[in-house]
């Protein structure tokens, strides 16, 4: 025997309506969580901060679960004149100044919300590798007495001038319009081994050893710690300076703005 099965048509489109509600209440929820999880993860940043050092500095940040990212840094040099900066106008002694940094730093960032996005306040330590290139021409005048003046010219390069540094810094990173970042890094310190060379190559080389006691009475100045990681020798034509592991602190903050995708 066959008995019809019939439904209320009211009591249909209410549970119609709950199943879509349900559906569309889980859709909803899903792709927030996706949103949250596997969106705007990853941001490109630039470094201003940087400019006046002569480098172009960009950083990648990658999250890598809701409350800690790892963050790639990298700096690529300019090379250019500092002459008219800084104070460092041309006069009768400085000719021309050329200064480019580069860098690599790598850093964990660890955040103190819960948002699972790249924004809120931050702690990050970090290690960084950083390469001096600098080129400075100057006109140096010796005066003895009962002497005419002496002048002689000198062409001062860092060829292998670099740095290891280990650092922390604390900042907070904003989202704007869920795309913008503002990353400003507020409190930094720093603590770096400068090593290298400097070499000064002088003309007409007869002056080299004035160079020499010049760059000389310089290191002097300095602090005793400082200038026993200091050495000085001369060849034919040049003086140089080679360091071993100064070490030297540094204060670090700034602003960077980024793209979150």
């Amino acid at each position: 025997m066959h008995i019809p099965l019939t439904i209320n048509p009211y009591i249909m489109k209410k549970l119609l309506a709950l199943v879509f509600l349900a559906g569309w209440a889980f859709l909803a929820v899903a792709q927030e969580e996706k949103t949250a999880t596997t969106e705007r993860k990853t941001v490109f940043k630039f470094l201003p901060v940087n400019l006046p050092f002569e480098s172009y500095s960009f950083e990648i940040e990658r999250m890598i679960n809701a409350k800690n990212a790892f963050t790639l840094g990298f700096g690529i040099p300019t090379n250019k004149s500092i002459m008219g900066k800084y104070g460092m106008d041309a006069s009768s002694e400085l000719k021309e100044a050329k200064i480019g940094t580069m860098h690599i730093r790598a850093a964990y960032r660890h955040y103190a919300g819960k948002s699972m996005l790249p924004k809120g306040f931050y702690i990050e330590p970090y290690l960084k590798y950083q390469k001096i290139n600098a080129n400075v021409q100057a006109t140096f005048t010796k005066d003895e007495p009962g002497l005419p003046p002496v002048t002689y010219t000198a062409d001062i390069t860092t060829p292998k001038l670099n740095t290891l540094n280990l650092g922390f810094q604390m900042g907070v990173q904003f989202l704007i319009a869920k795309r913008v970042t503002l990353d400003w890094y507020f409190l930094g310190l720093e603590a770096g081994m400068l090593s290298g060379s400097l070499n000064a190559r002088v003309n007409p080389s007869d002056n080299i050893p004035d160079m020499k006691t010049e760059i000389e009475n310089s290191i002097n100045d300095l602090p005793g710690f400082l200038r026993k990681k200091l050495e000085v020798t001369s060849t034919n034509d040049a003086v140089n300076v080679k360091a071993s592991s100064v070490p030297y602190p540094w204060l670090r903050s700034g602003i960077s703005i980024g793209i979150a995708f």
